[in-house]
Parts: C-alpha cells; sequence; structure tokens
C-alpha cells in the first residue's frame, strides 16, 4: 500500500490516492520490478535516488539524475513499460480517491496522521473484513505527530470491531513499515523478505502516481493500462 499526494488543503495537492495491489504471485511481481530497476541502474540512473513514479518522471529537471542516464530527456517510455509489467501481474488493485477541497471544514481540523489512518481504513476495510490473515506491506510514515491512536492500532482496532460484528473470528494481521532504504537496516538473513516487500512498496507508488494523474492532470493515459486490475474503487468527497 502506497499514497499519492498530501493532506495541506489548499496547499499542494487536490486529491490524495491511496491504493494497493494485490499480486497472486507476489514473486513474479517482485522479479518485474527488480528487473526493471537494474535496466535503469544499467542505463545510468543514479543509485542514490529512490527509484519511484515521480522522481523518473522529473528526471529531467533533476540534477541528480546524470546525463547519462538513457530516459533522462524521455521518461514516459519507462514508466509506461512498467505500468504495462505490473498489468501484466495475476491479481488486483483496490484504490480510494480524496477530493481535498470539498472535504468538510470539521474533518480538515484533526491532525493529518489522524485523516490519513482514516482513509486508509476506507481502503483497507473490505480485505480486511474478508481474508482470514493479510500481511500488509505500508510505506514507512514519519508524520504521525500526534499523541493518539497510530496507524497499526487504529488499522487492527476497526478490522476487529467490524470483524466482530460480522461475527467472523479475529484475523491474523501483520503489518510491516519500509521504505526504499529498508533493507539495509535488517540483518543479511533479512534483507530477502525486507526486499520483497520493498519491490511491491514500489510496484504500489507507481500504481497511486498513475490514478493521481487521471484525477490531477485528467490524464487517464496512464491509468488506463492498469485499469484492466482494478477491482474496486471509491471516491470520497466528490461533489
Amino acid at each position: 500500500m502506497d499514497e499519492s499526494g498530501d493532506l495541506g488543503f489548499g496547499v499542494g495537492s487536490n486529491y490524495l490516492i491511496l491504493a494497493f495491489i494485490a499480486p497472486t504471485s507476489g514473486k513474479q511481481l517482485s522479479k518485474k520490478i527488480k528487473n526493471f530497476n537494474g535496466h535503469l541502474v544499467r542505463n545510468g540512473w543514479n543509485q542514490a535516488v529512490e527509484i519511484k513514479a515521480s522522481n523518473l518522471w522529473y528526471a529531467p529537471k533533476n540534477v541528480e539524475i546524470p546525463s547519462k542516464f538513457k530516459y533522462k530527456n524521455d521518461p514516459a517510455e519507462p514508466v509506461r513499460f512498467l505500468l504495462k509489467e505490473i498489468a501484466s501481474v495475476d491479481g488486483y488493485i483496490e484504490y480510494v480517491a480524496v477530493k481535498l477541497d470539498t472535504v468538510s471544514a470539521g474533518l480538515k481540523t484533526a491532525p493529518h496522521g489522524i485523516l490519513y489512518n482514516y482513509f486508509a481504513w476506507m481502503l483497507l476495510k473490505g480485505p480486511l473484513c474478508h481474508f482470514p490473515a493479510v500481511e500488509l506491506f505500508a510505506d514507512r510514515r514519519n508524520r504521525e505527530f500526534h499523541n493518539l491512536l497510530k496507524f497499526d492500532g487504529y488499522i487492527e482496532s476497526r478490522a476487529g470491531i467490524e470483524r466482530a460484528e460480522k461475527g467472523k473470528s479475529p484475523m491474523d494481521l501483520t503489518i510491516h513499515h519500509y521504505h526504499s532504504g529498508s533493507a539495509s537496516e535488517f540483518k543479511a538473513e533479512q534483507r530477502a523478505i525486507v526486499e520483497f516487500g520493498v519491490r511491491g512498496l514500489e510496484a504500489a507508488d507507481f500504481v497511486c502516481w498513475a490514478i493521481k494523474r487521471k484525477f490531477e492532470d485528467q490524464n487517464n493515459e496512464w491509468y488506463a493500462l492498469i485499469e484492466k486490475r482494478v477491482k474496486w474503487k471509491q471516491h470520497l468527497y466528490f461533489a
């Protein structure tokens, strides 16, 4: 699971997109991301720069991306390739799009971390109430500057209550929080699973970017590449 956009309300994005990708074979998705990253590096990508959709898209303006990078002036080619690769993996995508200018005035006063947790629950409610076990890889966040229930506790509590109301047994939920450099923080024997999770987050990042372009720029080109994998979507606060 990843997101694109922010909760600036008038400053920055007009939309917040949260999405997850659930591949039938995580290994297949991970291999495609690994091969894609290797291709970029072999063709001049600066390994000190995280490979994510926005960094690739803005490569022409980024001085940290060397001129020798093959796609320096044509980032659309690799972006298009990877979105097609992601869509070729059996599985599905679900997303929530939040139109920020029509969020209620009262809700806007909540801490951003609380709002993020609430919108994330809107995204995750379906699978967490359906499957008996879920392993969730989420982008590590450093913006929960509040003393209220944090992401894991909030999601676990909401899922527990929702499942109890539906007469379902408690679920087996594991949540990992990783970022692009997380593998270096673990011992060698743990790095393989961490890298697996990080690659999944990269795929989710590209998916979120494609969805956000659909709303933020009214550009459906990128979303169309993954649309066949979109199983469920929810548009919140759209007038």
